[in-house]
């Protein structure tokens, strides 16, 4: 392997020479705008270059013609409170977090307790004597 030149390579002082021309040529060019001091209060700041137009943004949406509306906007408000109304009416519960399960299970356990005392011994009865009969059907 052959030993590089110490000539060919720039010395410590060429490098640093090279910078400080580089960070000269730098500070000679024009800004292409003023820097604002942070220390200077925004009254007193240098005005700045002239801001470059703001990008066009979407066109709002074009509001229907009436000639293209299917209705006229006070059917559309009356509908709506008919809705609201409607939504308020559905409202089954205070209670926060509660599904349709739990609103059925509430409206249903006290029909149920009412079937249960009304038929529940009667059929216990019933199905008591079958039992019965059953077994001594088989026992003899």
């Amino acid at each position: 392997m052959a030993l590089q030149d110490p000539q060919a390579e720039p010395s410590m002082e060429e490098i640093l020479a090279s910078i400080r021309r580089i960070i000269s040529e730098d500070e000679a060019a024009p800004a292409a705008a003023p820097v604002l001091e942070l220390s200077t209060p925004a009254a007193e700041a240098p005005l700045a270059a002239p801001e470059p137009p703001p990008a066009r943004a979407a066109p709002p949406p074009a509001e229907p013609r009436q000639s293209e509306a299917i209705v006229s906007q006070p059917v559309v408000t009356q509908a709506a409170g008919s809705f609201t109304r409607l939504a308020g009416s559905l409202r089954l519960t205070d209670t926060h977090g509660q599904t349709v399960e739990g609103v059925v299970r509430e409206l249903l356990q006290p029909m149920l307790r009412e079937w249960l005392e009304q038929n529940l011994p009667a059929l216990v009865e019933a199905k008591v004597e079958a039992e019965l009969d059953r077994i001594s059907r088989l026992a003899r």
